[in-house]
């Protein structure tokens, strides 16, 4: 592609996620041990392959980036796509309120961290000199964020895993209500931390029978005394249940009458036959995404329409609709449709007595958390799957809360769909056959206990 950045020169040759940094208006490469470490005050795209013309381009916005890299990483974007011959499907991600698509590509989770990677970054070798307290907020069921917040006391919840960062020394501080997902994670990312990004500098020490006496923990947030002020749990994790199928939007974006007029076109069952070639739509399917729709036809003003500079976007191109967008339309012509609709896990949790829900994209076994009931959506029926651990309420309702998950969902799907209760370690082939592979073992002895899964990190 001429003129195309020279960072673009072998790109799409390789399956799997390639990341980029927006670098004085050019793309600079993230190496592996760097990603799903984010600077706010910067832009980055990342590039995922699943296989051979199946790709998702994802512009990712920091809250303290300039409006110049905003810009860069939306046409650098572009800039991509042009070179995979328009095929890719494109995303916009914004902090704070990723996508699980985007999420699912950082196993262990997203770090922020405050400023520009510019002014952040030092060699290892001088890294330490005149060293700030650092102290992150992991939070999540599923989709884990650790988020830099001020390193202060009132900073601490009960409910959360934190990790405090002192240089040469990093504590992960693990209290009794915290989550066993995001005690793993937080153990991972600190792992991560002391071991790539400081080649061995630092030193993990994991704080969970010794929560609240650690005295070099405690040291810097004034003395154990500071533990009498230290907040409950919170339970600020996002409600799937908000907004119904009945809520589902299709819009048109249109310039025909000489000015751009944004219309609402359908709600509820939206239908095909609601698009036209000749202009752009925005559907709104709630928790499932907003897609813009684009017609062959449609004019380069009503292309470049914008939305709010918080939402998450994927953008479609006409005969090119992913599985992704189609599912949403109660008689798509393709039956493909059907033939191609990929699965949908999602985490249900009851911990504070009120229902939880969280997609989780890219799915494997592991993701099949023993605390917790899963729902896995295979379109004409839906799996429950019960934890071994999981808590005597969810236990009692996991049929009415795939009921409720039916009642409230937004896919069209046949009215015979089936609900199918299982139970961890007794798993029927026809639920296996869902996930990339199955290892029976996974789930004896307590593999992926806490402290299992502390051995395996530290060891």
């Amino acid at each position: 592609m001429k003129g195309a950045d020279p960072a673009l020169k072998n790109i799409g040759k390789k399956n799997g996620l390639q990341l980029w940094r927006i670098n004085k208006f050019l793309l600079e490469e993230v190496p592996t041990k760097d990603h799903g470490v984010f600077y706010t005050g910067d832009a980055y795209i990342a590039l995922n392959q699943k296989y051979d013309g199946a790709w998702d381009v994802h512009y990712w916005l920091g809250k303290d980036a300039t409006t110049d890299e905003m810009g860069v990483a939306a046409y650098k974007t572009v800039e991509i796509d042009g070179a995979l011959g328009g095929l890719p499907a494109q995303h916009r991600e914004i902090q704070d309120h990723e996508s699980p698509l985007f999420i699912s590509y950082f196993p262990d989770g997203i770090r922020y961290i405050a400023g520009g990677y510019e002014c952040g970054y030092k060699h290892v070798e001088d890294l330490f000199a005149n060293w700030r307290p650092k102290l992150y907020h992991c939070k999540g069921k599923r989709n884990i964020r650790c988020t830099e917040v001020e390193c202060k006391k009132e900073s601490l919840n009960l409910g959360d895993v934190f990790l405090l960062d002192l240089g040469r020394n990093i504590y992960v501080w693990m209290p009794p209500d915290s989550g066993r997902l995001e005690r793993i994670k937080g153990m991972a990312r600190a792992k991560n931390i002391a071991q790539f990004e400081r080649q061995g500098a630092s030193q993990v020490h994991i704080l969970d029978t010794e929560w609240d006496v650690d005295q070099d923990f405690w040291g810097h947030f004034g003395g154990r005394q500071a533990l009498k002020s230290v907040a409950k749990a919170k339970d600020d994790d996002e409600n799937y249940w908000k907004r119904t199928s009945e809520q589902i939007t299709l819009w048109k974006v249109s310039d025909a009458s000489g000015e751009m007029k944004v219309t609402k076109v359908g709600q509820g069952a939206v239908k095909q036959s609601q698009l036209d070639s000749k202009d752009a739509f925005i559907l709104d399917a709630l928790n499932g995404g907003i897609f813009v729709w684009i017609g062959k036809d449609c004019t380069i003003d009503e292309r470049q329409k914008h939305l709010p500079s918080w939402t998450q976007v994927t953008r479609v191109i006409e005969s090119a609709e992913s599985t992704q967008f189609t599912q949403w339309f109660a008689d798509w012509a393709d039956d493909k449709k059907k033939k191609t609709f990929e699965p949908l896990l999602f985490q249900v949790s009851d911990e504070s007595g009120q229902l939880r829900v969280e997609e989780i994209a890219n799915f494997t076994q592991e993701d099949l958390d023993g605390d917790d009931v899963m729902i896995l959506d295979a379109l004409n029926t839906i799996y429950v799957w019960v934890g071994a651990s999981a808590n005597t309420n969810e236990k009692r309702e996991a049929e009415n809360t795939a009921k409720k998950y039916l009642e409230q969902g937004k896919l069209p799907r046949h009215k015979k769909t089936q609900i199918e209760t299982i139970f961890q370690g007794r798993e029927p082939p026809s639920f296996k056959k869902f996930f990339p592979r199955w290892d029976d073992s996974l789930f004896k002895d307590d593999a992926r206990s806490v402290e299992n899964m502390r051995k395996l990190l530290f060891k």
